[in-house]
């Protein structure tokens, strides 16, 4: 007695738990994905938050100096709710010319996941002289 493919009548239960087994772990990815998107928006924040304070407290005749911008920068990271509320792992700032950057860099634990990632932003400030006319 040949049985034809076409009237096989198992189970699709199998193809159910695939499915479902798909759907859990896009899920868990999409939130790790958007968790890791929304603190790297974060961090971008903080780093041009944190480049305009320092720098436009540190300036004389247009010019960042280098030791009162490392001065004002920890103050600002020290006392800024949004950038205490971080786990920072590093901090860099340098001058060329008008222009001060700071790298800030922070890690950051994913939520449905054990592993840890480090997000590191880069923000500029320069200063412009208005000529007097």
């Amino acid at each position: 007695m040949r049985r034809s493919v076409l009237s096989d009548a198992g189970s699709i239960a199998p193809l159910v738990a695939g499915y479902l087994a798909l759907v859990v772990m896009v899920s868990l990815m999409a939130t790790n994905v958007i968790a890791a998107m929304a603190m790297s928006h974060k961090v971008q924040g903080v780093a041009d938050a944190a480049v305009v304070y320092a720098h436009e407290r540190s300036l004389r005749v247009g010019i960042p100096m280098s030791a009162r911008l490392n001065q004002q920068l920890g103050d600002f990271l020290s006392s800024a709710p949004s950038a205490t509320r971080l786990n920072l792992v590093s901090a860099k700032i340098q001058v060329q010319g008008a222009s001060s950057i700071l790298v800030l860099c922070s890690s950051f634990q994913l939520p449905l996941s054990q592993e840890s990632v480090t997000i590191c932003k880069e923000a500029k400030a320069q200063s412009y002289l208005i000529p007097l006319t």
